[in-house]
């Protein structure tokens, strides 16, 4: 049990560390509420207002990540409908690829928000001591022969 819970932390941290693995991951944001457990909320010394401020930030995260996210899609899809035409429009396959990269700079602008809210809540003292527990993590993952952008799937 104590080892799915540290994958999880991995994977957590891993996308708050590494923000290109959460974009190859296309998730949503850290896989559920990482505060919540037990051994992390420990080492963070996590009160129950802290965990109640992420869990409410976290609500609000995955709902903009998701109204970004189907943006980001839709718009993936019109490119698509523009390059199987039979006669290509440059320029309109141009200007939907830079509708698709503003919308992926929205995600990771998203993202990036989120990790600044995280580091408000937790301070500077115990946001360090997260990202040094996900650095530790994704070492050993590294020295176990894991791959270090493709964090384990939650189970």
């Amino acid at each position: 049990m104590r080892r799915k819970n540290v994958a999880v932390l991995v994977a957590c941290a891993v996308m708050l560390v590494y923000p290109a693995a959460a974009e190859a991951m296309r998730g949503d944001g850290p896989p559920g509420r990482w505060w919540r457990m037990p051994e992390v909320a420990d080492a963070l010394a996590l009160s129950q207002a802290d965990k109640d401020s992420l869990d409410a930030l976290y609500v609000q995260n995955r709902r903009g990540l998701i109204d970004i996210k189907n943006d980001l899609e839709r718009e993936r899809f019109e490119l698509e409908n523009i390059l199987d035409q039979q006669d290509l429009d440059e320029k309109a396959a141009m200007d939907q690829f830079r509708k698709i990269e503003r919308y992926r700079g929205k995600l990771s602008t998203e993202r990036f928000r989120y990790l600044l809210e995280v580091r408000k809540i937790l301070g500077h003292e115990r946001y360090q001591r997260l990202m040094t527990m996900a650095r530790d993590l994704h070492g050993k993952r590294e020295k176990r022969g894991g791959a270090p952008d493709t964090p384990p799937a939650p189970q």
